[in-house]
């Protein structure tokens, strides 16, 4: 009776996440190299051991009974992050997450801090440089809306002449990433108000500029495959306009 209650005990404040689950799970040798690391639905509450794992790319952690994202606050290469169904109530813990320059796609719908009002406004206020949020894509329009309202820029170090965008092979399923994203870097074609000034028909209004400052942001965050795909796109609305 008392290994019975010991075990169930054990089962409801959660796991520790050691260094042989990390290891086996990852197939790697040591925490060092470990960049993809998928522990799905493993009862794992203490996730202290990240702060040994300084590569790690991406973490399927769903399904499990992480409370705090402060362990997460040092994987400066993390892009990817799965946290879907465990026991984040409050939503401010993104905040241990600002200081990650990588991070493009998070998940964490399910969790209890999910039912927050403002839940999507205040996460993507937080983190600027998420282009997917849970199961869906952040739109040009949103980010446009949430400026107009005081909320997120276009990027959080928008004075940097570089761009991270690795992490842009993003799965657009409902499951979790078990595989690390493709990165390339581009460098910035200029700012949105020299490109305004170069507008046919004079200054855009308010309207117009904010989407074009959008725009511009979101140029950045695109591959060469991409780019190219939406000069394919500029090249015949022109056609069709002349």
């Amino acid at each position: 009776i008392r290994e019975v209650k010991t075990k169930a005990r054990e089962k409801k404040m959660g796991k520790i996440l050691t260094e042989e689950i990390v290891l086996s799970r990852s197939k790697a040798e040591r925490l060092s190299s470990v960049k993809n690391l998928n522990i799905y639905g493993s009862d794992i509450e203490d996730v202290s051991i990240l702060t040994r794992m300084p590569n790690v790319e991406v973490l399927s952690f769903s399904v499990n009974k992480i409370h705090s994202l402060r362990h997460f606050s040092n994987s400066a290469n993390l892009t990817e992050l799965y946290l879907r169904k465990n026991n984040i109530t409050n939503v401010e813990e993104v905040k241990y997450l600002r200081n990650l320059p990588n991070l493009r796609v998070l998940w964490l719908c399910d969790n209890p801090c999910a039912q927050n009002d403002n839940y999507r406004e205040y996460i993507l206020k937080v983190l600027p440089n998420l282009i997917k949020l849970d199961s869906t894509q952040i739109t040009t329009e949103e980010r446009v809306s949430l400026r107009s309202a005081g909320g997120v820029g276009g990027s959080s170090s928008g004075s940097r002449e570089e761009v991270d965008t690795r992490g842009q092979n993003y799965h657009r399923g409902g499951g979790d990433s078990s595989t690390g994203s493709a990165g390339a870097k581009m460098r910035k074609q200029g700012s949105a108000s020299s490109y305004q000034e170069n507008v046919a028909g004079g200054q855009p209004d308010t309207k117009q500029e904010n989407l074009l400052c959008a725009i511009l942001a979101l140029l950045k965050e695109l591959n060469d495959n991409e780019l190219k795909l939406v000069r394919r796109d500029i090249e015949r609305k022109l056609v069709v306009e002349k």
